[in-house]
């Protein structure tokens, strides 16, 4: 187990038994979930390794760098800033920004050859500025119903056309757009696919090696007719299948968060844990605090609400989740002394506890579990 140099950064590698709290980060389990992705698509569709979000929090150079092991093609990310990481750390591969460029950035991201998504007049004046030498390499999103980023449908042949009077300092790409609802919505899903299909049918005309791609993981996975040329993968990538996915693709979460159990204590019947005294024993309770708090990714929402894995063993999150420490009811384990692991998501022997499961204990989803793990908690690469 090495250190990946994501979230806290250290100067040599670190070993778990050093840390009051880590991440371990399977490089081995991205990269078979890349290839399962790819062997669903078939090898007439790309796939796109989104690593925005330091990789969902797994480490993008990690992420990126096991996702192209298994068979991606294309890098995706959200900013300027991700983009350049990426390239300083050496990868040629594909990429694209999918989100907005500030146009002071457009320059030195052309002459990096990354490629950036344009919606608007403003946008493909600066990259045409910004192009000569090296093309600006663009990719043109339609809004079909996601209602954030994007053109009209209507707008698609007059963008289309001052792409074309830029040509020879543009480079069109690629097509896209972004479904709203593809985990659970197939029918709007569908007529989403259908509107940017047919906004499509101009720009195939004039760029016929135009690179088309909507799906994202559970369109790619459960609506094989959206795949096109490329498909975008994010959640399946680290290994939680999206409602809708086929169920012969075989996914492996590539995350666990763990920490240190710091104090291990009686309370008594009518004695409070934690801040606001939300928590009050009703019978004699073995209490364990352990080092994680919202400052590290345990939503506060987790106050007295799902559990961690201590000894082999579900125990109840109680009281209120602090900026360093949570503590846990541990009275259906035994034997669990000062320094011992407490798992916040992933194994613990023959329990497992998942980033979706933490996630729906408060409401919200696995993405923004695996996310939430902050930059202070060491990442430790099990390759």
């Amino acid at each position: 187990m090495k250190d990946s140099t994501t979230g806290s950064a250290a100067s040599r590698p670190v070993a778990a038994v050093e840390c009051s709290k880590w991440a371990e980060v399977d490089p081995a389990a991205i990269r078979d979930n890349a290839a399962e992705v790819a062997r669903a698509v078939g090898p007439d569709v790309r796939v796109m390794a989104m690593v925005k979000a330091d990789g969902y929090g797994h480490g993008a150079a990690l992420a990126a760098t096991a996702a192209l092991e298994g068979g991606a093609s294309w890098l995706g990310v959200s900013s300027a800033e991700e983009a350049l990481h990426l390239r300083r750390e050496g990868f040629r591969a594909p990429l694209l920004i999918t989100g907005w460029v500030p146009p002071a950035r457009v320059p030195e991201l052309v002459e990096a050859q990354v490629q950036m998504t344009v919606w608007s007049a403003e946008q493909i004046a600066a990259a045409t500025r910004a192009g000569g030498r090296v093309p600006a390499q663009i990719h043109l999103k339609i809004d079909t119903g996601m209602g954030r980023l994007g053109c009209a449908p209507e707008a698609v042949p007059g963008l289309a056309d001052a792409i074309d009077r830029a040509r020879t300092r543009l480079r069109p790409v690629g097509a896209l757009t972004h479904f709203a609802a593809a985990d659970s919505d197939a029918s709007f899903t569908r007529l989403q696919d259908r509107t940017f299909m047919d906004a499509v049918l101009d720009l195939r005309r004039r760029w016929p090696d135009l690179i088309v791609h909507a799906a994202n993981s559970a369109a790619a996975l459960g609506l094989p007719e959206t795949r096109h040329s490329l498909v975008r993968i994010g959640i399946a990538l680290y290994g939680y299948p999206p409602a809708g996915a086929a169920p012969t693709v075989s996914l492996r979460p590539a995350m666990s968060f763990h920490a240190r159990i710091t104090e291990v204590k009686t309370v008594p019947p009518g004695q409070s844990v934690g801040y606001g005294r939300t928590w009050i024993a009703e019978r004699g309770t073995r209490v364990a605090t352990i080092a994680a708090g919202y400052a590290d990714g345990v939503h506060r929402a987790q106050s007295s609400q799902g559990c961690v894995l201590v000894g082999g063993c579900r125990c109840p999150i109680i009281g209120r989740v602090s900026m360093d420490q949570i503590t846990a009811d541990i009275s259906a384990t035994s034997g669990v002394r000062a320094g011992d692991e407490a798992v916040l998501f992933g194994r613990q022997g023959d329990q497992w506890l998942g980033a979706d499961e933490v996630g729906a204990a408060v409401g919200t989803i696995s993405y923004e579990v695996l996310c939430s793990v902050s930059g202070r908690v060491p990442r430790l690469s099990l390759a």
